[in-house]
């Protein structure tokens, strides 16, 4: 039978430590809403040419591989937090969080059994373009295999407060491109999906910042050290939706990005807001740059990602090296 040290959810806690998270995690329930009540009706098929659905298909199925992983890996982390009795805040807004990138992946899964049934599960391609989109989001979620499996080990290899804080950097990212994507889009249910994304990933951001506050306090230098690389991980696991394909993990056909950046030019044209690369670029830097003053203020270096012109601890990341961190 195991020990009483040995980790278990049950008897629980109702500690509250952090009133900031506590009131991050309240906001959930004002802030609710439903993808189901969307107007799909501009969202269908006739509406749009076969390469504008495929394009919006390929762009939503991307996105989709990162809301995926959120599902499992903030479900992960709640239940890490009970088995490890973290305050009770923790728990709840960490299952908040996991039921909000439900609720992402289920608006990207009615776009694109709406525009391209099928795709990319059981699409089968008529045009070369078709096969291209389907063959990145392939490679794609194959590489995603790669990353689940590094991000399960993780948790027995890492220090809890190392996993948690590593949250953070993630969701400065998702606030800033679904706030663009609601903005550029011109279709109903693509704006009016992206604006009610964005207010999740504003709560979220807001409640992973409280959590790094609060683990920061017990964190020696060398685990601010690492969080730092974690926070390079971020940007490499991001890198093909908030920027293009880092190379250090991502291992895509050498044409990926030509037919990639042809896709999102497509989608774009055709209603769903996707922004640039040099604007995703600008974007990226202008938020960590916002944020960074606050991270360092923690005793955390921002790491150097000259790719996107922010500067900071130099951070060297193999190429092959696991990647753990967390995602959107």
């Amino acid at each position: 039978m195991d020990g009483p040290d040995d980790g278990n959810v049950f008897p629980g806690n109702w500690d509250v430590v952090s009133d900031t998270l506590l009131r991050t995690y309240e906001l959930w329930f004002p802030q609710n809403w439903s993808p189901v009540d969307l107007p799909w009706d501009e969202c269908d098929s006739k509406n749009f040419s076969p390469e504008e659905r495929v394009a919006q298909a390929y762009w939503l199925s991307k996105l989709a591989l990162f809301e995926k992983s959120g599902i499992g890996a903030f479900g992960a982390a709640a239940v890490q937090a009970a088995t490890h009795e973290f305050e009770d805040p923790t728990k709840k807004f960490l299952s908040a969080v996991a039921f909000d990138e439900c609720r992402h992946d289920e608006v990207c899964r009615r776009a694109c059994s709406r525009v391209c049934p099928g795709f990319p599960y059981k699409f089968k391609p008529e045009s070369e373009l078709e096969e291209k989109a389907h063959r990145n989001i392939m490679a794609l979620y194959e590489n995603g295999r790669r990353y689940w499996s590094a991000f399960n080990q993780a948790w027995g290899k890492y220090p809890l407060e190392l996993i948690f804080s590593s949250f953070f950097f993630a969701e400065i990212g998702a606030q800033l491109i679904f706030r663009e994507v609601g903005e550029r889009s011109t279709n109903k249910v693509y704006a009016g999906a992206f604006r009610n994304i964005t207010k999740d990933e504003s709560r979220h951001l807001t409640g992973t910042l409280a959590m790094l506050e609060r683990l920061a306090e017990r964190m020696t230098p060398v685990q601010k050290v690492m969080i730092s690389r974690q926070m390079k991980h971020g940007f490499i696991y991001l890198s093909p939706l908030l920027f293009k394909p880092m190379v250090d993990f991502w291992k895509l056909p050498e044409d990926f990005f030509e037919y990639d950046q042809k896709l999102e030019g497509l989608a774009a044209g055709s209603g769903l807001g996707v922004p640039k690369v040099e604007d995703r670029k600008e974007a990226w830097m202008q938020a960590i740059t916002r944020h960074r003053s606050k991270i360092e203020e923690l005793g955390i270096p921002v790491p150097e990602i000259k790719e996107i012109g922010v500067a900071g601890l130099e951070v060297s990341v193999k190429k092959g090296d696991e990647i753990i961190a967390t995602p959107l």
